[in-house]
């Protein structure tokens, strides 16, 4: 009964330490704080086509606040010693799309394509990156399909003005 040996493979344990690895873990946040961000800004646009600038004054600041933790988080990723060189690549990539750098749909489609070049490096090595690059370049997308869809109601709605 008192014998020291582990009941648990050291095998198994493996995937389980890749889950873990810190900068992992961290970029997992961000991608859920860039998702939340691109929520409140679209929540910010719809009250703002719905209900005027008045009302959107709480939801502007619950984007602005939103992106805000975003950059803090890619920028502490940033200043991460153990960051992979791929998810601080990726990690480059999106804070060029952060509202402060004022990105344009151009921009927003390079930075698109410089996400599903990072991802394609790991797609055949069955890497525990792929689903997270994957996932940022999905948010890409959407934020790209965001800016271009307000945009075209923004027009719209100033045209019938």
């Amino acid at each position: 009964m008192a014998a020291k040996t582990s009941t648990t493979p050291t095998r198994a344990a493996e995937p389980l330490n890749r889950l873990i690895r810190l900068d992992r873990l961290e970029f997992r946040k961000l991608l859920d704080l860039y998702f939340g961000a691109l929520r409140a800004d679209w929540m910010y646009h719809e009250t703002r086509q719905k209900l005027g600038t008045k009302a959107a004054t709480d939801q502007g600041h619950a984007a602005a606040s939103a992106w805000s933790a975003c950059t803090m988080s890619l920028l502490l990723l940033q200043d991460m010693r153990t960051v992979d060189p791929d998810l601080r690549a990726a990690v480059d990539v999106l804070l060029k799309t952060c509202p402060d750098q004022m990105p344009s749909s151009g921009d927003l489609m390079r930075c698109g394509t410089e996400m599903l070049a990072l991802a394609d490096k790991h797609k055949h090595s069955g890497s525990d990156l792929l689903p997270l690059l994957d996932e940022a370049f999905c948010l890409l997308e959407a934020h790209h399909g965001n800016q271009a869809l307000m945009s075209a109601q923004q027009a719209a709605g100033s045209g019938a003005a």
